[in-house]
């Protein structure tokens, strides 16, 4: 949506359809994320569920005080037009991590090489 607001600025209403369709995609994926994080915390803390997940929000919030902070650096800088591109490019880092936050669970998840073997064996 960010790449898409770079084409859509000069133009009323399609910046209006594209704003409205970034707040819908935009915090979709909050709920999936704070499940995703107690699920990691019921594994690895199980005592301290409450406080993986005051944590998750606090990183939101501290994303978002460190996003207009950034944005306003930029706008002075480098100019108002210049926002949206550079945010599609945090989004595509964050796409990135999320790919490899997924590719590490999933190796994570699967048995050593052998590992049936080695127990049966014993």
């Amino acid at each position: 949506m960010l790449f898409a607001l770079t084409f859509t600025a000069p133009h009323r209403w399609l910046v209006i359809a594209t704003v409205l369709a970034w707040g819908a995609v935009a915090f979709g994926n909050v709920p999936a994320l704070q499940v995703y994080v107690v699920k990691q915390a019921e594994r690895y803390t199980p005592g301290a569920v409450d406080v993986a997940s005051g944590l998750n929000i606090a990183a939101f919030n501290l994303g978002i005080a460190g996003a207009a902070w950034a944005g306003g650096l930029i706008v002075t800088h480098m100019g108002l037009m210049h926002t949206p591109w550079i945010g599609a490019l945090v989004v595509l880092v964050a796409l990135g991590l999320t790919v490899l936050s997924g590719r590490l669970d999933r190796l994570e998840a699967q048995p050593a090489a052998g590992g049936k073997l080695a127990a049966g064996g014993a």
